[in-house]
């Protein structure tokens, strides 16, 4: 190796540049602290971002027990005309079974819209409900305008214009 100083050639092992007498210094990364970093930084990263259990993970995944409100549609189209801002105290995030007739189907299958099977001709609020796995389209797809079904779900976004999106957990 080279003296960084005068250039004169010199031991690997050498302290001082015989040639010049300059102190060598060894390259960082052959000293015994930059190592230790090293270490501890992996083993920091390792513990902090590494091994999730996947003992809790699927202990947290097991089945939840989902208990579903029977709900009537048009008391809930009634309660969001008369104040929007109690019905979604009341319906938001919350899972509902309710009857319906279906108004409407997109064409893409991302939903349905639905009304009250004894309501009244002229709601102006809305009821969508967003289809979520094929067998649900399935089903859906052999249905038409006007039949009625039962669906349970869970109620996403409620608006006075907009009225209910809800997802469909079971349709039958």
């Amino acid at each position: 190796m080279n003296c960084k100083n005068c250039g004169q050639e010199i031991d690997k092992k050498a302290v001082v540049c015989t040639g010049c007498g300059c102190k060598i210094k060894k390259p960082f990364y052959k000293k015994l602290w930059f190592w230790l970093i090293v270490v501890v930084v992996i083993a920091i990263v390792g513990s902090s971002s590494g091994g999730s259990d996947t003992s809790t993970n699927t202990t947290n995944k097991q089945a939840e027990v989902i208990t579903y409100e029977v709900v009537d549609l048009q008391t809930m189209f009634d309660e969001l005309d008369e104040n929007a801002m109690k019905a979604e105290s009341a319906y938001q995030d919350k899972y509902i079974e309710f009857q319906c007739k279906i108004t409407n189907f997109d064409s893409d299958g991302r939903y349905i819209g639905v009304e009250p099977v004894n309501g009244s001709e002229w709601n102006f609020i809305t009821a969508m409900c967003y289809i979520k796995d094929d067998a649900q389209k399935s089903f859906l797809i052999e249905k038409n305008v006007g039949d009625t079904i039962t669906i349970k779900g869970q109620v996403k976004e409620i608006g006075e214009v907009l009225g209910y999106s809800i997802d469909i957990k079971e349709v039958y």
